[in-house]
């Protein structure tokens, strides 16, 4: 199952928000077949794991403990045409930034952290911003306040055309 992970916010003097290839998403992940759940898995695409029994690798793989003879696992997908790309501050709607390609569990949760890269409407770029909560700073090339609050996310099923 494809799962797109999808930001909005409220945002003043903000062109876009996105992250870096390689970015480091710590989520919670769910059983889809039981009630079990893990908070706090990071996962990113520069880490790989060997799946037992496979020849294949994952970002991230685990076994739950009432299903301990399958290895769920996850893969992060950065770049699908047409669908991932950044928060534009142009319709401050909801916008894709990375896709997880899940067998045996399912995100539910993403806890927003350091990282995030935000472009000012004047060209200025703020890098490794934290989005944790409400941020704002002062651009002293437009001479005018940058800000962020009300970061909202969501994951949604990708369905293939």
């Amino acid at each position: 199952m494809m799962l797109v992970l999808e930001i909005k916010a409220e945002a003043e003097n903000v062109e876009s928000i996105k992250l870096p290839k390689g970015y480091v998403y710590t989520i919670t992940v769910k059983n889809p077949a039981g009630e079990d759940t893990r908070e706090g898995v990071t996962v990113s695409s520069r880490e790989e794991v060997e799946l037992s029994g496979s020849r294949g690798t994952a970002h991230f793989a685990l076994k739950w403990a009432r299903d301990a003879r399958q290895q769920a696992n996850l893969q992060v997908v950065e770049d699908i045409k047409g669908v991932t790309l950044e928060w534009s501050g142009e319709n401050q709607g909801w916008a894709p930034l990375v896709a997880f390609d899940c067998r045996g569990l399912e995100p539910i949760a993403f806890q927003p952290q350091d990282g995030f890269i935000v472009k000012a409407a004047s060209g200025t770029v703020f890098e490794d911003v934290d989005l944790s909560d409400d941020w704002s700073e002062y651009d002293e090339k437009a001479s005018e306040l940058v800000s962020v609050s009300d970061l909202q996310w969501r994951f949604i099923v990708r369905k293939d055309k």
